[in-house]
């Protein structure tokens, strides 16, 4: 705890002046100017002053006060400066902006033992470090230690430094891993003694003391008498340290990471296993990215990770040790001093953990920590939704309407707990939320939607078809097209009115390129085929599978329900329309969002092995003449010379039995036997040169995928070269006939490793 070292800093101090004001005053027999009252520069307040006259000998005439000696050059004898931290934390707030992100972050300043402790937050972004002043007899150094954060673009030491030199400007220059400011004595005098009309003095032989700390604030000061400053032990450690990680540090702040890694590294083998600067190139790979393992290996050396805070959480978490991630992260938030930090990281326990006590009990935390933090509140609000606390999750968006400013965003706040609640089912609270939002935004398309969503719910329909028409109608008026209203407008004119036609004329209206875009193009072609416009539902769902295209399988939702939408749309092609290409079309663009759905798969097998056996077969390709049948054989005049009988082909080792007979009859042949005996294997294999030989290689696909299902891992490892080399056909037939998305999903395939 910060610790009180004058007497008198629990009487009140005067408010500090406009202007300095300055008086003159005798001590020990030496004529002196003083400042009258305080006055502030910036932060900082210049509580005491005292200038020697040497020069000036007794008796003499003060008349004119201070006026008839401010030319005079004097001597500082005692200067003494001091600062608030809720000042300081006013000042360096807007001298902040882009250190953490566009804007300027909160702030948060409290003292300590040997100087400050500061935090700053921007969003979903926090850093947090301390700043060790220790003066030597001139200069002031600011030394930042131990910084910390999460959400952050690089590692918290650089950004710690660059924010401590943007605060310290211009007077304040960095260099290694503290910021300086030089002659820190002459720089005040220089601008307090001018600005009250006097004569900067001499400073020779000023020394600055150690800083008196006290809850609050902080004083500095400066004595011609003073002796060299004794430093605290951890000012000192401070010291050692920014001397041992100068070069690096100087490197680092340049933005230079990998360079300044490799001077840690050598900074390490002089001072083997120290936490501090272990905790700075574990920071550096962790801002690369793809290092969790190096960074804890460096880490652990020095300190074990569950005790490192928030490093050691982040890196246990990347490594999948969500258990030892949330000991550490616990730690640290409960040893954080900056609450908006700690309740970061209270988020980061409650996205990590799978249960639902833990969760609520570190959203919880992460609330009392920083009770205004809005991204704690809405996820306690969520949380506690998903363990059925409607009047707790309430009470959340209550205190978040409480906290908004202004009309649009008390909207805002219910139009989100609404849309949350409505996700959940709770159809009745949602009701009335939405109801609160149209509150403070009658005309609001978006909570229109929502109340007739939630009273479509509750079983309304008639009630929300009206809503719908009217948050159309609202959104028309202010010159907007809403596709989510547009298509659930279009729903309920089915649902409700059986209108089609209409319905059709809501969704054909959303423009490509949107999010809604696939499911109005899935909606218009399942509702034309309805109508029986098989041709326009074609057309239709040729433009969601374009659509889709766009849709990422790191997406997982997005891709599930694009994925499910273009298996509607192949039925519809296959059993409506009987276009076999066009819904192996849909379903390979299916099987690109979803690779690991086996109906899906399954499905689009069928498809391909339909589709292999309706297409006219290719001509044959050549066959080399010592495998060609008797029949195949050219004429020739001169009967071949005796010879070493060559290898014979996969085929012709397996049986006799295929000689002489075409190869579109073997595969009929074949096929029946491999229905008769799904598990007679050398068939299966015949089965597949025949195909092969044939080119029919949508068949083959199927067959060798459907043999390396259903066998074990010899087959698998057997018949997995063969299928690479069909999709590799697949894919080089798709691509020279214009089908890049199904090329692309043969590609991706045949380089799957885990095929």
């Amino acid at each position: 705890m910060p610790t009180t070292t004058r007497s008198s800093s629990a009487e009140a101090k005067p408010r500090p002046t406009d202007r300095p004001i300055l008086l003159l005053s005798v001590q020990r027999g030496t004529l002196s100017i003083e400042l009258d009252a305080p006055f502030a520069v910036g932060p900082i307040v210049v509580d005491e002053l005292a200038i020697a006259l040497p020069s000036v000998r007794f008796p003499v005439d003060l008349t004119g006060g201070v006026t008839r000696f401010r030319h005079r050059r004097g001597v500082l004898g005692r200067l003494v400066v001091s600062a608030r931290t809720e000042d300081l934390a006013a000042f360096v707030a807007p001298r902040l902006r882009g250190v953490l992100g566009e804007g300027a972050p909160e702030i948060g300043i409290v003292t300590t033992d040997v100087g400050l402790r500061v935090g700053m937050r921007l969003g979903r972004a926090a850093l947090a470090f301390d700043v060790v002043i220790a003066p030597n007899e001139r200069d002031v150094r600011l030394v930042p230690e131990r910084a910390r954060g999460v959400g952050l673009g690089a590692p918290p030491h650089v950004l710690a430094l660059r924010a401590l030199a943007e605060v310290c400007r211009p007077f304040g220059r960095l260099a290694g891993s503290a910021v300086i400011l030089p002659d820190a004595a002459t720089s005040l005098v220089r601008h307090v003694m001018p600005a009250a009309g006097a004569r900067a003095p001499s400073v020779h032989g000023v020394r600055w003391e150690a800083p008196a700390v006290q809850e609050g604030s902080l004083s500095l000061h400066a004595d011609a008498t003073a002796a060299p400053p004794a430093l605290a032990p951890a000012a000192i450690r401070a010291i050692e340290q920014a001397d041992l990680a100068a070069d690096a540090d100087t490197i680092a702040a340049s933005g230079d990471l990998e360079e300044a890694r490799r001077c840690y590294l050598l900074a390490l083998e002089r001072a083997p296993r120290h936490p501090e600067i272990s905790s700075r190139i574990a920071w550096i790979d962790v801002a690369e990215g793809e290092r969790a393992e190096a960074a804890l290996s460096t880490l652990v050396d020095a300190i074990p990770a569950i005790d490192a805070g928030l490093l050691g959480g982040a890196l246990l978490a990347a490594i999948g040790d969500d258990g030892g991630a949330i000991a550490a992260y616990s730690r640290a938030a409960h040893a954080e001093a900056f609450g908006p930090l700690a309740a970061l990281v209270w988020l980061e326990v409650a996205r990590i953990t799978s249960e639902h006590g833990q969760r609520l009990d570190a959203l919880d935390q992460a609330v009392a920590r920083s009770p205004m933090l809005e991204d704690a509140r809405w996820a306690r609000l969520e949380a506690r939704l998903d363990v059925g606390d409607a009047q707790g999750a309430t009470a959340d968006a209550e205190h978040l309407e409480a906290a908004a400013r202004g009309p649009e965003a008390r909207h805002h706040v219910w139009s989100r707990a609404a849309e949350a609640f409505l996700s959940r089912n709770y159809v009745a609270e949602a009701r009335v939320l939405f109801e609160r939002a149209l509150r403070y935004a009658p005309d609001s398309p978006e909570a229109a939607l929502g109340l007739a969503l939630s009273l479509r719910a509750a079983g309304e329909g008639r009630r929300a078809l009206d809503l719908l028409a009217r948050a159309a109608s609202l959104a028309s008026r202010a010159g907007r097209t809403l596709p989510s209203v547009e298509i659930e407008l279009a729903r309920a004119l089915v649902e409700h009115a059986s209108d089609r036609p209409a319905a059709i004329a809501r969704v054909r209206a959303i423009p490509p390129g949107l999010a809604q875009t696939a499911e109005a193009r899935a909606l218009e072609g399942r509702w034309r085929a309805e109508l029986g416009d098989l041709a326009g539902a074609s057309l239709a769902l040729a433009r969601l599978r374009d659509a889709a295209e766009v849709v990422s399988p790191d997406d997982p939702d997005r891709a599930a329900a694009v994925a499910a939408m273009l298996v509607e749309a192949a039925d519809i092609e296959e059993n409506a329309r009987g276009d076999l290409r066009a819904a192996q079309r849909h379903l390979g663009v299916a099987l690109r969002l979803r690779p690991r759905d086996r109906q899906i798969g399954a499905t689009f097998r069928r498809i391909s092995t339909e589709l292999g056996r309706v297409a006219p077969a290719p001509p044959p390709a050549p066959v080399p003449i010592e495998h060609a049948a008797p029949s195949e054989r050219a004429p020739s005049a001169t009967p071949p010379a005796p010879s070493v009988e060559p290898a014979r082909s996969i085929e012709e080792a397996h049986t006799s039995e295929d000689e002489g007979e075409s190869d579109e009859l073997l595969v009929e042949r074949l096929t029946d036997k491999l229905r008769a005996n799904p598990h007679d294997h050398e068939v299966a294999l015949r089965l597949a040169d025949a195909l092969a030989r044939l080119g029919r290689d949508l068949e083959l696909f199927a067959l060798l995928s459907a043999r390396i299902e259903e066998g074990g891992d010899e087959v698998r490892r057997e018949l997995w070269p063969r299928r690479r080399v069909v999709l590799e056909r697949l894919a080089e037939t798709a691509r020279a006939e214009g089908r890049p998305s199904e090329a692309e999903l043969y590609e991706m395939m045949a380089a799957s490793e885990e095929e």
